[in-house]
């Protein structure tokens, strides 16, 4: 699962720089805004973890932080750190 979403992380990073190189699209900025969301949940997870705490990563909130991006990751965090 990790290589999963190291690959991601490297398409996000291309898909930054493709927008940087030339104005971006709709798509273009959808896609960045659902893949930073995505890879923002691994990478919060990771370092919840290192604290003791964990996101449970299933498909709902992969779904979940590919629709509200890095701020829903924020959110779940602040949820599962209050046990809601």
């Amino acid at each position: 699962m990790t290589l999963v979403f190291l690959g991601l992380f490297i398409v996000l990073l291309v898909l930054i720089g493709r927008s940087a190189l030339k104005k971006p699209g709709l798509i273009l900025r959808l896609a960045i805004h659902v893949l930073g969301g995505i890879v923002g949940l691994w990478l919060f997870d990771i370092l919840l973890s290192l604290v003791g705490f964990e996101i449970p990563i299933n498909p709902f909130t992969i779904v979940l932080v590919g629709f509200l991006g890095f701020p829903g990751v924020l959110a779940l965090s602040a949820l599962q750190i209050f046990k809601v």
